[in-house]
């Protein structure tokens, strides 16, 4: 009995240890990158830190040098706020990133600065500093290729693709090499501190280690207006080699004409209003596609065709100048641009730069003329036989109604020898001659008698503006503006509304060429 109750006293104690050292197994910490080992899931590795302060890993194989368990681990576990700097070398250059996070208060961290040493008064692009100190503070590997150091050629590191020292806030730091990418897209090869060890990564944990300066830089070039009274330019000059004489838009508000914009020079007249409601649309708020370069050279700034640029908009605002310059589109409609006299130099698409690819015929208006007729005290029309003297005059008329509130409208009566003619009408004619628009803007000088002549008095100030077309033989007209020739006009439209004015002037009702 006492011998059977030994053996069974020894058997419980080995159950204990056996059961403790299995606990101890399960939960003893992972990861490494405070000297400990692991042994129980992932490969068979121990981590520390070498006398330099630098990590280190070391891969567990058995007495014939084979890995045991050869499958996924973890180099470093750190996270980003731990970080101090960054050490970045890569096929786009050197980078130094600094990082510092803010204590308020009450001692709370909410965010982590990013700095580039060098570049401290640039602002950088939201996330992509975090992205590079993310990879640097938690780095896995799903694989052990090779521990033989003669081999390690052969996966890319003789000439690594990126090499990254990582300076963390507990006085250690981490070296990085980054190698070719696996065949077929299975990740990317890395090394480890002073180890020969060859890991193969998740391609997207160590694709943030390719990023260069210009990556970092903030993308946007300007900002937007902060509310609509800081929306319209006083002036819109554009110059350049792409323009022959520089052109100047300015708001209209003569009060005459529906255009938004009025061209002061290289000559006078409306702007039309999609194509400069386009430029003016494409000034404020831009946001690049990329960064080219930063501090660029004067020779840097040739080679770009921006030391003399193909386009330059500048505009004035109530709360700012903007002024930016443009390189000649290439190939692929693409653009260099920056703000003149700055630092940094970006790439858009000209397509959504439309003062760019615009010129001075896009921007005149795309009609002859097109008066307000709520403008007007009298329009008078001459049909190659008589003249027709229109007087239209506007009142305000107020209502009320059930409910005793009162509305204010306004009325326009038009009137041909005392005799009133419907609005409507007259409103057709009207928009059949005004919103003529111009085939071309050939300035071809026109002579002669006009088939039909229209002048638009207006009842602000009583000026008038004189609209003639002219037959040249062929099949358009010449339409000129108070005697300067502003281009060609289709005749179908001219002659219908020829042969309505009679009928207007009887009172009757016409069809629109629209």
């Amino acid at each position: 009995m006492k011998k059977n109750t030994k053996i069974l006293i020894i058997a419980a104690a080995a159950a204990v240890l056996l059961i403790g050292l299995m606990l101890f197994l399960i939960f003893m910490p992972k990861g490494g990158s405070k000297g400990e080992a692991t042994y129980d899931e992932g490969v068979a590795m121990s981590t520390s830190v070498d006398e330099n302060g630098v990590h280190q890993a070391q891969i567990m194989t058995d007495e014939n040098g084979n890995i045991e368990n050869n499958s996924y681990g973890t180099l470093l576990e750190y996270i980003p706020r731990e970080i101090s700097s960054i050490h970045l070398e890569n096929a786009k250059g050197t980078l130094d990133i600094t990082s510092s996070t803010p204590v308020d208060s009450e001692g709370k961290t909410d965010y982590t600065v990013y700095k580039i040493k060098g570049y401290e008064d640039f602002e950088l692009q939201a996330g992509i500093a975090d992205t590079i100190a993310s990879a640097a503070s938690q780095l896995d590997f799903s694989k052990v290729i090779t521990l033989e150091k003669d081999k390690s050629t052969e996966y890319g590191f003789d000439k690594p693709r990126a090499t990254v020292t990582v300076n963390y806030t507990d006085k250690t730091k981490a070296v990085i090499y980054i190698g070719d990418d696996a065949p077929q897209g299975a990740g990317t090869y890395i090394k480890f501190g002073d180890g020969d060890a060859v890991y193969l990564a998740e391609a997207s944990a160590v694709s943030a280690f390719d990023y260069g300066l210009t990556d970092l830089m903030n993308l946007t070039i300007n900002s937007s207006a902060s509310d609509s009274s800081n929306s319209q330019a006083s002036s819109i000059k554009l110059s350049g080699s792409a323009f022959g004489n520089e052109i100047e838009l300015v708001p209209n508000s003569d009060g005459k004409n529906s255009a938004s914009y009025k061209i002061t020079s290289p000559q006078k007249g409306y702007a039309s209003e999609s194509e400069s409601s386009l430029v003016e649309g494409a000034i404020r708020g831009l946001y690049a596609e990329s960064v080219k370069m930063v501090n660029p050279s004067k020779k840097q700034l040739s080679e770009l065709g921006l030391s003399e640029p193909y386009a330059r908009v500048k505009a004035v605002y109530p709360d700012t100048t903007v002024d930016v310059i443009a390189s000649k589109p290439d190939g692929d409609g693409k653009v260099c641009l920056m703000e003149n006299g700055g630092k940094v130099v970006y790439v858009m698409a000209s397509a959504n730069l439309p003062w760019v690819t615009t010129s001075y015929e896009k921007l005149m208006s795309e009609y002859v003329l097109a008066p307000k007729q709520s403008a007007l005290a009298q329009v008078s029309i001459n049909d190659g036989k008589k003249t027709y003297d229109f007087a239209l005059s506007t009142k305000e008329v107020k209502t009320t109604d059930n409910s005793g509130s009162e509305t204010t409208s306004t009325t326009t009566t038009v009137q041909l020898d005392k005799k009133e003619i419907e609005l409507s009408y007259f409103s057709t004619l009207f928009q059949n001659i005004s919103l003529t628009q111009l085939a071309d803007h050939d300035s071809k000088s026109a002579s002669g008698t006009p088939v039909l002549s229209v002048t638009y008095t207006y009842s602000s100030d009583k000026s008038s503006d004189t609209v003639s077309f002219y037959d040249t033989g062929d099949n358009r007209f010449v339409a000129s503006v108070n005697g300067t020739s502003v281009g060609h006009v289709h005749k179908a439209a001219i002659n219908k509304a020829i042969s309505q004015v009679a009928d207007v002037a009887a009172n009757k009702k016409i069809d629109s060429v629209f």
